[in-house]
């Protein structure tokens, strides 16, 4: 708790940092709104004068981290050439996880999204998947990838970003190098 009174001039991003760090560090199972007026050190009815119950205060979390991410990776690929703007935007997704943990943990640790990986079907309702798919089409495009082969490439992309990002979120493994260099290194296939 707050040695001072609570005077801040952005309470709803408050409530929802630290209500991401605290599920992070002790589960969503054990996540209360009482827990976290506690740790920022206000009064529940401040809370509840931006959220009514712990699920409008989650789903605004989930808006939150969705459109942070978005932002990253479609802001990896403003001015880059086509040709690299898959390997930029790689980079960002896994920086954006390794930089923000609790965010990872919180959005792939429930199933509050649909992707569809099948012959027919590459699509989803997961916004930063749409924005990782398009920008990497584009890249492929341009590299002259056959359309046909769009699916499992675009599929080992991910895979590879994916894996890093949840690499560099296991609490037991520690990197000491550069996440991004790290990742263009994969994805580019170099060996340094």
């Amino acid at each position: 708790m707050r040695d001072k009174p609570y005077h801040h001039g952005n309470l709803q991003t408050e409530l929802i940092e630290e209500g991401l760090a605290l599920i992070y560090e002790q589960g969503m199972a054990s996540f209360s709104l009482r827990k976290l007026v506690k740790r920022i050190g206000v009064s529940p009815t401040a809370c509840y004068n931006h959220y009514k119950n712990v699920e409008d205060l989650l789903c605004a979390m989930k808006a939150y981290v969705t459109e942070k991410f978005s932002k990253a990776l479609v802001n990896s690929a403003k001015g880059v050439e086509d040709r690299y703007a898959a390997i930029e935007m790689g980079k960002a997704y896994v920086v954006f996880f390794a930089s923000h943990p609790h965010y990872f943990t919180f959005i792939y640790d429930n199933g509050d999204y649909s992707i569809t990986l099948t012959e027919a079907s590459f699509d989803g309702d997961y916004e930063p998947f749409l924005i990782f798919k398009d920008i990497a089409k584009r890249s492929l495009t341009v590299c002259g990838v056959p359309e046909k082969s769009y699916r499992d490439t675009l599929l080992r992309m991910w895979a590879t970003v994916h894996g890093l990002a949840a690499m560099a979120n296991m609490k037991g493994f520690h990197y000491d190098g550069d996440w991004g260099t790290l990742t263009e290194q994969v994805l580019q296939g170099r060996r340094e």
